[in-house]
């Protein structure tokens, strides 16, 4: 049996995004120490399964990524750019 591992990032106060929607809260410049971690921790997985709200997002996003790999996006383990 696989294992099912939840990754969601929460505000202290336990809200996932701010009174309008807006998700910008979850965003920062990441070190090599945090990459390092977020690697680990999704390395070891096979599938991802996302709710509805986020699908849209996550696809155009990685979408752009691929089609345009000269613009600048988040990359983990990778330079922007």
């Amino acid at each position: 049996m696989r294992k099912l591992k939840l990754q969601a990032q929460i505000s202290i106060d336990g809200y996932v995004a701010g009174p309008n929607g807006e998700m910008n809260w979850m965003m920062w410049n990441m070190d090599d120490k945090l990459k390092a971690h977020i690697l680990e921790l999704n390395d070891p997985v096979g599938a991802i399964l996302l709710g509805r709200k986020m699908t849209d997002g996550f696809i155009t996003h990685w979408e752009s990524v691929v089609t345009k790999p000269s613009e600048p996006a988040i990359r983990v383990g990778q330079e922007n750019g």
